[in-house]
């Protein structure tokens, strides 16, 4: 869904113009980016398990789901 230019600029000249909806839109904002990074974050750290994971599976060559003797 796209907003129209007019819009958008209307809304940001709201949000600039007033200190008090410009402090809400800013720690809105700070928590967006906060629960952006932390998404990322827990998946990179998925990743580097599962790759790890694998790596050690490789390493003792064991197939996948099959428990060491």
């Amino acid at each position: 869904m796209r907003v129209p230019a007019h819009d958008l600029d209307a809304e940001l000249h709201r949000i600039a113009s007033d200190p008090e909806t410009r402090a809400v839109f800013r720690t809105e904002l700070d928590r967006a980016m906060a629960e952006h990074v932390a998404k990322e974050a827990e998946m990179t750290a998925f990743a580097e398990a599962a790759a790890e994971a694998e790596a050690l599976q490789v390493l003792v060559r064991l197939p996948t789901r099959e428990p060491a003797a």
